[in-house]
């Protein structure tokens, strides 16, 4: 929105100014009132397609974006939406004539015995430290892996083993579970093993001692407690950042509007949010879901 709002006026007025600006001039300075007067319209098209595209990532959200394991039958769902990058948002939109184009939501259906968990570390820059984050991932071996591996001539099977890489499956398809940014290598282990257990020896859906996370927001009041001290959660706020509640009030004129925004838009996102369209049959054999405490 304040892509929307804040851009969007600057361009339009820019291309007022230069159309005004210029207005009854020569040749030269009429095609450069022209010029700036395309470039501000070029401006204003990108800028309203920013603010529509964060807009509809945020909003129209899936509620079970994740993955769905069936010991059952041993399979694995994953849930996502298919959101396109930018430059391909802009481009399927100029091209259908419509900025709110569908965005589809895939399922993808796996074996549980065709996944490779791999455990991946990396350094990354956050500002200007190096940190460490680590990830479970999951590749998904070709089928066609051992034909692939007969076909293959002499060479490209000495480079292989050179390689040490002759018995490695190759990867069809990769994805990780969990945000890296708050995953630790214990934690990696222990997720894997938690989805091990599930899955081959009955292991429970739910480990003694953990728990499940809060119900997501159902009213407007709710979310303003979930993302500040002005909602019903005050008391809790008061308890863990009582320094943080005392500003709020008093600086209220500024952090009131905030997060009064900030809290409206928090539960249009859960109320725009959507189930994914599984198939009846898959999810009727199910069962009832383990809820979250209200």
């Amino acid at each position: 929105m304040l892509i929307i709002f804040g851009f969007f006026p600057l361009m339009m007025y820019s291309a007022y100014f230069f159309t005004w600006f210029f207005n009854g001039a020569g040749v030269v300075l009429f095609l450069m009132a022209l010029v700036m007067f395309a470039f501000s319209l070029f401006g204003v098209c990108v800028t309203f397609h920013g603010g529509v595209y964060f807009l509809r990532a945020d909003m129209f959200s899936l509620k079970n974006d994740s993955l769905f394991f069936d010991r059952k039958k041993k399979k694995i769902y994953r849930v996502f939406r298919n959101i396109p990058g930018l430059i391909d948002y802009v481009r399927n939109s100029l091209k259908k004539r419509n900025p709110f184009y569908a965005w589809p939501t895939v399922i993808v259906e796996y074996d549980w015995d065709s996944l490779i968990f791999v455990y991946v570390s990396k350094v990354v820059m956050l500002g200007q430290l190096p940190s460490t984050v680590h990830t479970l991932g999951v590749g998904i071996k070709d089928p066609d892996f051992a034909q692939k591996q007969a076909a293959k001539s002499d060479h490209d099977k000495a480079w292989d083993q050179m390689l040490k890489h002759e018995a490695i499956p190759d990867f069809v398809d990769f994805f990780t579970i969990g945000n890296p940014l708050v995953m630790s290598e214990y934690s990696v282990q222990a997720l894997w093993a938690y989805l091990h257990a599930y899955m081959e020896d009955n292991g429970p859906a739910l480990p003694a001692g953990e728990s499940l996370a809060e119900a997501a927001p159902n009213s407007w009041w709710q979310s303003m407690g979930c993302i500040g001290p002005y909602g019903p959660n005050i008391k809790k706020w008061n308890q863990d950042h009582p320094i943080f509640v005392v500003m709020s009030f008093l600086f209220f004129p500024i952090f009131g509007p905030l997060y009064l925004l900030w809290g409206t838009f928090n539960w249009l996102s859960h109320k725009t949010a959507f189930e994914a369209p599984f198939p009846p049959e898959i999810r009727a054999e199910w069962g009832e879901p383990v809820l979250p405490k209200k």
